[in-house]
């Protein structure tokens, strides 16, 4: 397996149009090329619905951190999009069940199990591949996550 970090940046929505959707045909938005999604820590199991749940907690990360307790310290997060691949060997086949446990474990071992986050694979690769987009800002604490090779 081969993990491959993106730089980050800002929109959820920009992030979630690129991985949730194929490139425009005839002025339309397809996800012919998303083979299954799951979402981590969010209310719903619409991907959708999901990005936008992940933009609105960062937006009101001072909020959250007031609510929290926490002090609201530290500079604001510019880039709360944190996204990153995991992709096998073309000629290694694995199921559903193996690419989300490695995706969760991925999670955890970056500790980030408690964030909010969309793990999606795609189909359009000859080798079988996943995506994790993540909420940098923690929905209960406000805190942000520090972006590991940042």
């Amino acid at each position: 397996m081969v993990p491959a970090v993106t730089e980050g940046g800002r929109s959820f929505k920009g992030a979630a149009l690129y991985y949730l959707h194929d490139k425009r045909l005839e002025g339309r938005l397809t996800s012919d090329r998303v083979a299954w999604t799951h979402t981590v820590n969010l209310s719903t199991g619409d991907p959708e619905r999901a990005w936008r749940i992940m933009a609105d907690t960062a937006m009101r990360q001072g909020e959250i951190k007031a609510s929290a307790g926490e002090k609201a310290t530290g500079r604001k997060l510019a880039k709360p999009v944190y996204a990153y691949s995991l992709a096998w060997h073309p000629e290694q086949r694995v199921d559903k069940d193996h690419m989300l446990s490695t995706a969760l474990d991925s999670l955890k071992a970056q500790e980030l199990e408690g964030y909010q986050a969309i793990i999606l694979a795609h189909s359009d690769e000859p080798q079988q591949h996943v995506h994790v987009l993540v909420n940098r800002v923690h929905p209960e604490t406000g805190k942000a996550a520090t972006q590991p090779y940042s």
